[in-house]
């Protein structure tokens, strides 16, 4: 705290320490544009404006959370000047060079890098066990494909696999085993109640013919029980 020529206490900015958060909304006395202040009195803050540093505080939450990803520090890049700038504009020696010069060459893998550890997995067991076969097959097309396009097939397999017997699952039961009268529930209801297709040339044209099944039937036309004296007993 420190005090003016007038006599007015002013609140001084305490200079904090990187990545320390400081919150947006006024946390004691500020001096008014319109007036005298005092040493108690807190003007009013505007509830929309609230609200907007609120939102924004919050956003410098997700953000910083979204940096450090569950560290107390944030990430660091060691690249010895990796701006060009820095390099044409600051004094930069023969020393700053091989440094630079170093970290280039270190960054220059070599055959067995990366290293796989087997070992050091951080999937379940659970995620272990369906995740073989799709090894399996990478391990064979990695020779061809190289280690940076077998991590894409890899990533990819399961999903094709996956999406295509999905796919082909409902297809067969929408096809196959639709939902009849009988079996009620068991299978997709599909309604094939369309007119078939005629066109000019054609002797009926251009009455078209009438239905070939009734909407909402499910193959209740098609029954072999209760039909009367239409019923077949036996054999012809």
């Amino acid at each position: 705290m420190a005090k003016n020529p007038v006599g007015v206490t002013l609140s001084l900015p305490v200079r904090q320490p990187i990545g320390q958060l400081i919150p947006p909304w006024p946390l004691g006395p500020r001096l008014s544009t319109m007036g005298d202040v005092t040493a108690g009195s807190v003007p009013s803050i505007d509830p929309e404006v609230l609200e907007l540093q609120k939102k924004l505080y919050k956003e410098q939450l997700i953000r910083q959370a979204t940096l450090k990803r569950g560290s107390k520090f944030y990430p660091i890049n060691i690249e010895p000047f990796a701006l060009e700038r820095d390099r044409l504009a600051l004094p930069f020696t023969d020393q700053d060079r091989a440094v630079r010069k170093q970290w280039l060459k270190d960054q220059a893998l070599s055959n067995r890098e990366p290293v796989d550890v087997p070992e050091w997995t951080r999937v379940n067991i659970f995620r272990r066990v369906y995740r073989k076969p799709f090894d399996a097959i990478t391990n064979l097309v990695r020779p061809v494909l190289g280690p940076e396009y077998s991590r894409y097939f890899r990533w990819n397999l399961p999903k094709v696999v996956v999406g295509l017997s999905i796919t082909w699952l409902l297809w067969y039961r929408v096809k196959y085993t639709p939902s009849t009268w009988e079996d009620g529930r068991r299978g997709f209801r599909v309604q094939r109640a369309y007119k078939p297709s005629i066109y000019p040339g054609q002797p009926d044209f251009p009455n078209s013919p009438l239905l070939t099944r009734e909407f909402g039937m499910e193959d209740f036309e098609k029954r072999t029980v209760f039909r009367g004296e239409k019923l077949v007993t036996s054999g012809p």
